[in-house]
């Protein structure tokens, strides 16, 4: 696992291409308050959507006013979420966020692709 994302990488650190999803899950079990870093969120969503192929949707009863950030997904949420996806398929563990985001991984019998 690299320390530095590349730069033609869509991320911004600490997560880099060579990361698998068992390596990020791992990052974030070791330090639970990474769980509140709003910066990750961005690169998270990226991965979780990629990998579970659907999209969160902004609440509709989220209040216009409301920010930006609050109408979107927490990062706990989304580590949740990729977690619980890859314990229903576990050989999605030992790919890589390269693999994920260039759709180098067969998508699970039964789920349906974003599209």
């Amino acid at each position: 696992m690299s320390d530095r994302t590349p730069t033609d990488s869509p991320f911004t650190e600490p997560f880099a291409e060579d990361w698998t999803i068992e390596a990020i899950l791992e990052w974030f079990a070791v330090e639970d308050t990474r769980l509140s870093d709003a910066s990750l969120r961005a690169p998270l969503r990226t991965i979780e959507e990629s990998l579970t192929g659907s999209r969160w949707t902004v609440d509709p009863d989220a209040s216009p006013a409301s920010s930006v950030a609050a109408r979107q997904p927490a990062v706990v949420s989304l580590v949740r979420s990729i977690a619980l996806h890859v314990s229903r398929h576990p050989a999605l563990r030992a790919h890589t966020v390269a693999d994920v985001l260039h759709s180098r991984v067969p998508a699970p019998e039964g789920v349906v692709p974003a599209g």
